[in-house]
């Protein structure tokens, strides 16, 4: 704003002071019998106060002070994307440490359904109902998913640093932040997912004012070809000031106006007003290019919010039926009718289908928040 402001003072007047004191050892003078005249005085001192207004520039004050303006409103956008792109990246991190989360708890309650095998297969061994091969399974079952453990949690750690450096708290705060709010219920039907909506990102706001600024920008250079005229009211004191045979101090004011036309001779004036055309030309096919690429990025964004929505029913279903396997399958190897390794196959699908459950369901977020962020919608901000 400071360069805007700076604009709009050209049309305040301007006060200019000059001061001056020197000394003449010799001074001209005049014969005229009997007596000779000096001209001036030896010690000289004089001030000058002087005000000055612009009548008339032609336009350039208005265009400059238009161009500053709009440029001021270009750097007001850029900082909204910023904030916009900061609530996008913060939101992502803050899901993904949630999804990381998930992760963990399935990797532990996995951990804990191998340990229940393990510890049924040594009963099962025990009885005759179970060989060593069953317990090499169950052992190398456990220790892989110990090892699933441990890089799940490493995974939580990234993300809760990751997370806690877009918001400036400490990886426990951020942890703690991403287990304080719950995820939302995900709509009934494919059909409640937010529709297409108008384009509101900051960017193309930012456009608009560049090319305001161009066209003031025309304006200014067209405004060379007009004159300048300006309005002045001056006091000049000083001894001898004006008297040229005085030696005293006297003083005077002076008003008045004053034109200043300068002819550009060599076309550099036209030439600065086309190359202010083409920028304006040029700002407007950009802004276009971006809607095209922004409207395009938006049908993308709403396509993968559908299809993840449509993940997420498939993968619900899906790890419903593995949990009625997983339980039924339990039941028949306590029974002796299924082998170890089997319900260990049957245990590692759980996991599969519980993970991708988990992951599809805030993957529908994800993709929701990029939609919003390609919208450039205020829905983006806050909770989920």
């Amino acid at each position: 704003m400071h360069d805007y402001r700076a604009a709009k003072s050209l049309r305040f007047p301007t006060f200019s002071l000059k001061a001056a004191s020197f000394y003449i050892d010799e001074l001209q003078s005049i014969d005229i019998p009997p007596r000779s005249i000096e001209i001036g005085a030896k010690e000289n001192y004089q001030l000058d106060l002087q005000l000055s207004l612009p009548l008339f520039t032609g336009g350039k004050i208005s265009s400059q002070i238009g161009a500053r303006k709009e440029e001021a409103l270009v750097r007001g956008h850029i900082l909204q994307a910023q904030r916009l792109s900061n609530a996008y990246l913060t939101r992502k991190a803050y899901l993904e440490l949630m999804m990381a989360d998930l992760m963990v708890k399935s990797a532990e309650a996995s951990l804990q359904r191998i340990q229940i095998i393990k510890g049924d297969a040594h009963n099962l061994h025990a009885g005759g109902m179970a060989d060593s091969v069953d317990l090499l399974d169950a052992e190398l079952a456990f220790q892989k998913a110990a090892q699933m453990l441990e890089e799940r949690e490493t995974a939580r750690r990234n993300a809760s640093a990751y997370l806690a450096q877009l918001i400036g708290f400490g990886s426990d705060e951020a942890f703690l932040l991403s287990e304080s709010v719950p995820l939302p219920s995900l709509p009934d039907s494919e059909n409640q997912a937010p529709t297409l909506q108008r384009i509101n990102r900051p960017e193309l706001g930012a456009f608009d004012h560049r090319i305001q600024a161009a066209e003031y920008l025309v304006g200014s250079a067209n405004a060379s070809h007009f004159p300048n005229v300006s309005g002045y009211a001056g006091y000049s004191v000083g001894k001898p000031n004006r008297d040229f045979y005085g030696k005293t101090w006297n003083d005077n004011f002076t008003a008045g106006m004053s034109l200043n036309w300068e002819f550009d001779l060599g076309g550099q004036t036209i030439r600065s007003a086309q190359a202010a055309k083409e920028m304006v030309f040029s700002t407007q096919e950009d802004k276009k290019d971006l809607e095209e690429s922004l409207l395009l990025q938006v049908k993308v964004g709403l396509a993968n919010l559908k299809c993840a929505y449509r993940a997420f029913a498939i993968s619900q279903e899906e790890y419903d039926i593995s949990k009625r396997k997983f339980r039924l399958a339990k039941e028949k190897q306590k029974a002796g009718y299924m082998s170890v390794n089997r319900l260990l196959e049957l245990e590692a699908e759980l996991t599969a289908t519980e993970q991708l459950y988990q992951a599809s369901e805030i993957n529908y977020y994800i993709k929701q928040t990029e939609y919003l962020y390609t919208l450039g919608s205020p829905g983006i901000y806050g909770g989920l």
